[in-house]
């Protein structure tokens, strides 16, 4: 399982989507209850519920349960540690034998999950539950490492992914798993001594939580029936009468997302994006053409459905409420009435025999896995074995075809012959351009992922492409954050006023760095959105930004905005994350003080992560602390021994003390890391060019090459290039920093000046012409390179 990170033409959107609407008034349903009080009514709803995947989200761990479950018959041996489970009446315990070789025993209270997999809850200090070690695999009664399959199987060439301990804080249910699994919780978190007393009314997902409290409803039940009158008057929340079909889509999603929580206080009623935001295909856990790894990332891919998009399809025409699958015995029918056409002629449009048996969602909704927990893509799009060749991700016909065990995750059995005869014949089938539009959006999301800035162009182009979807455009959106080219802003800008809240929520994000007043005045726009997390993501990027020359209406709107922002910021006190995103706030409006305290708070929750410890070095710096800096950065470099960006900071502060070698020492190992690291190049090529040794010009060419804008990189490399008497490679190292496109003004001047110099009049002409036309310079060089060739011209003549 990776380590927790931080939240560092289009398609016509729900018609809902504008509707106003507001959080559900609860207060004369009475209280909670629990599902028990409602079985004396609805006995087979209740039969329905209490055996489905959500009455079981989570249950005892009792002698009942381990009757249906396989003992372990030997200690599962986890690195330096073992474990094994042992049944007894009152369900189990868990004994474990630990790197130290101390000998402990916990007695397991909880199971939560069940379709595929059930992982186990054992107490540990100061009332934490804690995901156990070992979990159970349903399909084969096998008993594996539970972090250790949690490991993302990454198919590209970025970052591996590494387990966690067990003890991880990311597996403590108090902390990080506790919604989607039991009804009504308190977290009752004390931050005092990091303790908790967590309660809740019921495990599982009960009635309750759709329709909420029901003591009025039962109240007003019981008197009717006592009347002998029919109940006219429910005092209960109907989700099929009273929500409509973005309200009832919107109760589903929060547990079936990856995304963030910023309020604590959704309702039945309420819409995602009032209280949620969404990741999307910026994150390494789906490939580019919008696959996920195999968990439960649903809400994500139904952003791209094009079914939900149109308003047509909701979750609940294919599921229950309890979850189950409303067409288990006839799969075919959930397509229906949309596609009456295509269900009547399945083997027509799938080519395949009846005996092959062949339904919709088997190509519509390939299953796959991750960490053993299956799941059905539900983007509905057609299958593309070309998107297995160009992104190397899983599809439906190779997952019939040769390679069924892909189903579980080794996706890296999708053979290349194999995937090359699927696509064959769906291209003889369904025409060339077969899946064009989910390579298309797979190809943009790859180049911004690999930050070809090159095409950028071709990038910001697709944000008009009918097959833009608001997936996409999110992902777009968020990837762009790490171009350097200011020519993205206007597109970027634009996408600000999209039809879709999601959309302008990452555009909101996204624009953070964009200091333009076009950009601040749709910010502060958007600080009146009718969705909160426009509004909280709008303030987020005004934030400390200079609003005096706007009217008190906008101040005042976004004052309102920036409260919302803040209170997302508090509502988790027990993750490190939450405390280091304070420690941003804190700094970007100038408090150092507390912006080092709410750091050092998430060392203190997390001593393994070196965000707050390099974020807290920083301000140290500037605030004249170069020794508190530099012990900051000493403590990351034991957690993270090769991290560019520790190394990197650490060699800035070692040439501030004067220590060279050490200096030296850390760029190189950062670079290792990170090869594009222009900054480090840089740094490094002027410890060593001043030494006159050859690597350092090799580096200082390497960063003016990569950043060739930059033109403090490309002089220093000049000057060196000067004082070694090798002045003939400079013209040479010009031309190539112009010719990329990105060069600043003063490449293009200083080498049109070298060729006037030289009596090379017509190659400065044409020099000053390409900069007078070039895109990415700002009108007053160009005005400058067009009076230069006004000038050459007429001494010319």
């Amino acid at each position: 399982m990776k380590k927790l990170t931080i939240l560092a033409a289009h398609s016509t959107a729900l018609l809902l989507s504008a509707t106003t609407v507001s959080a559900i008034d609860f207060t004369d349903q009475g209280e909670y209850l629990g599902s028990s009080d409602c079985l004396v009514c609805h006995e087979r709803f209740y039969e329905l519920w209490s055996t489905s995947h959500h009455g079981k989200a989570m249950e005892a761990f009792s002698a009942r349960l381990v009757k249906t479950m396989k003992p372990m018959t030997e200690p599962l041996k986890l690195g330096d540690e073992s474990f094994i489970v042992e049944f007894d009446d009152q369900g189990g315990v868990l004994h474990g034998t630990l790197a130290d070789g101390t000998e402990k025993t916990w007695r397991i209270r909880h199971s939560f999950g069940g379709r595929n997999v059930r992982y186990f809850l054992i107490p540990l200090e100061k009332g934490k539950l804690q995901v156990a070690p070992v979990a159970y695999y349903v399909h084969s009664g096998e008993w594996y490492d539970a972090t250790g399959s949690m490991v993302r199987d990454f198919q590209d060439d970025g970052p591996s992914d590494a387990a966690v301990h067990w003890t991880d804080r990311s597996l403590t249910f108090n902390t990080s798993c506790h919604d989607c699994h039991v009804s009504q919780l308190e977290k009752n978190y004390n931050p005092e001594d990091d303790s908790y007393n967590t309660t809740w009314q019921e495990e599982g997902i009960n009635c309750e939580v759709c329709h909420g409290p029901a003591e009025a409803h039962v109240k007003a039940a019981e008197e009717a029936a006592a009347k002998g009158e029919e109940l006219k008057e429910l005092k209960l929340l109907r989700f099929h009468e009273d929500l409509n079909l973005e309200q009832r889509d919107s109760t589903c999603g929060p547990c079936h997302a990856k995304g963030q929580i910023l309020t604590r206080d959704f309702t039945p009623g309420e819409l995602f994006f009032d209280h949620y935001d969404l990741t999307s295909y910026e994150d390494r856990d789906f490939w580019p053409d919008g696959r996920d790894l195999g968990e439960n990332y649903t809400q994500t891919a139904w952003m791209a459905n094009q079914c939900s998009i149109s308003g047509q399809l909701e979750c609940i025409h294919c599921h229950t409420s309890s979850g189950r699958f409303r067409f288990k015995d006839n799969p075919n029918q959930s397509c229906l009435p949309c596609h009456q056409e295509r269900v009547d002629n399945i083997l027509e449009h799938s080519h395949h025999s009846a005996e092959a048996g062949v339904t919709c969602v088997d190509c519509h909704m390939p299953t796959t896995a991750q960490a053993f927990m299956s799941r059905s893509d539900h983007t509905f799009r057609p299958p593309s074995p070309q998107a297995t060749l160009e992104f190397g991700s899983p599809n439906a016909c190779n997952l019939c075809h040769n390679n069924p065990e892909a189903i579980m995750g080794d996706y890296q059995g999708h053979k290349k012959e194999d995937v090359e005869w699927a696509a064959k014949y769906v291209k003889e089938w369904h025409g060339e351009k077969s899946g064009e539009p989910v390579l298309k959006q797979g190809r943009i999301i790859s180049l911004c992922r690999d930050g070809d800035w090159d095409r950028l162009p071709e990038i910001l182009a697709f944000f008009d492409d009918k097959d833009c979807d608001p997936a996409v455009n999110v992902a777009m959106l968020r990837l762009l954050v790490n171009c350097p080219y200011p020519e993205k802003w206007p597109k970027m800008r634009e996408q600000l006023n999209h039809e879709h809240e999601w959309v302008r929520a990452a555009a909101a994000a996204s624009i953070q760095y964009d200091n333009s007043h076009e950009a601040t005045k749709g910010l502060l726009k958007l600080c009146s959105d009718r969705f909160r997390t426009v509004r909280i993501r709008a303030a987020q990027s005004l934030l400390a930004r200079n609003l005096a020359g706007y009217s008190d209406a906008e101040r005042d709107t976004y004052e309102k905005a920036h409260d919302e922002y803040w209170n997302s910021l508090i509502i988790w006190p027990d993750r490190w994350s939450t405390h280091y995103n304070q420690g941003i706030y804190y700094d970007r409006i100038g408090d150092p003080e507390h912006s080092l305290a709410a750091y050092e708070k998430a060392m203190e929750l997390r001593d393994d992560v070196v965000q707050p410890l390099i974020n807290a070095s920083m301000v140290h710096a500037r605030t004249g602390n170069s020794t508190n800096a530099y012990e900051m950065l000493q403590r990351a470099l034991k957690i993270e021994p090769n991290s560019p960006m520790v190394n990197f900071n650490l060699a800035l502060l070692d040439a501030e003390f004067g220590k060279m070698k050490e200096a030296e020492k850390h760029l190189k190992t950062a670079l290792a890391a990170e090869p594009e690291m222009a900054q480090a190049a840089y740094n490094l090529g002027i410890l060593l060019a001043r030494k006159g040794e050859d690597e350092g010009f090799q580096w200082l060419k390497k960063a003016a090459l990569l950043v060739p804008e930059n033109w403090n990189y490309t002089s220093s490399y000049l000057y060196f290039l000067q004082q070694a008497g090798r002045a003939s490679e400079s013209e040479n190292m010009m031309r190539r920093v112009v010719d990329s496109g990105r060069a600043a003004p003063e490449a293009y001047f200083t080498l049109a000046g070298t060729l006037e110099q030289q009596g090379r009049i017509s190659e400065a002409l044409e020099l000053y012409k390409k900069a007078k036309i070039a895109k990415h310079l700002p009108m007053e060089a160009k005005r400058y390179a067009a009076n230069q060739e006004r000038r050459l011209r007429s001494g010319a003549q």
